[in-house]
């Protein structure tokens, strides 16, 4: 009897693991349909970080009819337009950073967060280089956006782009960096944009271009879709944007540094026989008392990098110290007849011009 009751209880002992290592085998990784675990990957945390610090920006400007009254009905001398863009929210007190072509000659800017609180915007101030401009609402409890080092950003990550297209807020659309430092797009001087095939409509512009954790790597400002093309559009990049606005909410304006470096031009290699180097720029003069005067930079020194940027044409050094505000620290790296050096100096206003 008692061997018969040890045969059976080793049997259910053998049942019972063989019914435990099915249910952990089996069962356990076929989700429920519904189950957060059978969900794909999502881009939704990103979005839900951006949104609040994302506005819808509609502004409305009075332009001059200019044109003759050619119908027998008096004609108004005055019409009243509207636009629309987006912002991206920079301080808790209400700072909001977009283009400066969405407001720009607005009589009136109303500002939508994505909650659909409604405020009318004040103007702060704009930078016409970089069309970058900051205004104000009298909001509670705003997020500002967090941003990332645009440095950082490659060619191949993935981006998208959050704003107001159509009037269509908070949208948002998915793409990759297809280039960084693109140049020569606008008359602008100062040009270092982000090129996205992310989705950038009318109504993005002054909208956040982010990376997958949230942050802000550009703010959106153009695109090629007008002309035609398909996936070409830019954003300006973050760390330009950050240094911009807080030069705007600091000063009310963009008070761009100065050095005090005057560089020998292409022509003049050629017609006073200056030789040229084959990497970097070279100095002609500097101004006395100036910030490379005192850092002992001399005359025919060369210069071959500002804060270990290449610098091989006077338009890449001008491309690079238009990027900088007053009181910047620059480093200058290159080589006098005397071998490599490396100066530190400080960004300063100009002297002013005697009238």
């Amino acid at each position: 009897m008692k061997d018969y009751l040890m045969f059976i209880a080793r049997y259910v002992v053998i049942g019972l693991a063989i019914g435990f290592l099915y249910l952990m085998f089996f069962t356990s990784t076929k989700p429920a349909r519904n189950s957060p675990t059978a969900a794909t990957f999502s881009y939704a945390p990103a979005i839900d970080k951006i949104n609040p610090s994302v506005v819808s920006i509609y502004t409305q400007s009075i332009e001059r009819n200019n044109s003759p009254n050619s119908s027998i009905s008096p004609r108004a001398p005055y019409t009243t337009r509207n636009f629309l863009g987006a912002g991206v929210i920079v301080s808790s007190n209400g700072h909001i950073a977009t283009n400066n072509h969405v407001i720009k000659n607005a009589s009136r800017v109303m500002v939508y967060l994505w909650n659909n609180e409604a405020y009318e915007a004040s103007f702060v101030g704009e930078d016409s280089l970089t069309d970058l401009a900051v205004i104000k609402i009298d909001g509670e409890n705003l997020v500002p956006a967090d941003f990332a080092d645009s440095d950082l950003v490659n060619t191949g990550d993935v981006v998208l782009a959050v704003g107001n297209p159509f009037g269509l807020n908070q949208s948002a659309s998915l793409g990759i960096v297809s280039a960084t430092g693109r140049r020569g797009l606008t008359e602008s001087r100062l040009e270092n944009f982000i090129q996205t095939d992310a989705a950038i409509n009318l109504g993005n512009s002054g909208g956040a271009l982010i990376n997958p954790l949230g942050q802000v790597v550009g703010i959106s400002t153009a695109s090629y879709t007008q002309m035609g093309a398909d996936g070409i559009n830019f954003a300006i990049p973050s760390n330009t944007t950050v240094q911009i606005i807080n030069a705007i909410i600091e000063h009310g304006r963009v008070i761009r540094g100065w050095l005090g470096i005057y560089v020998v031009p292409e022509t003049a290699h050629v017609i006073y026989n200056i030789p040229k180097p084959k990497n970097g720029i070279v100095v002609s003069r500097v101004q006395e008392h100036g910030p490379a005067h005192r850092a002992n930079l001399k005359s025919m020194d060369v210069i071959t990098h500002l804060n270990d940027k290449p610098v091989d044409s006077f338009e890449e050094y001008k491309q690079l110290l238009l990027s900088h505000t007053i009181g910047d620290e620059i480093k200058l790296t290159g080589y006098d007849q005397s071998g490599p050096f490396e100066k530190t100096m400080t960004t300063e206003l100009p002297p002013k011009v005697p009238q």
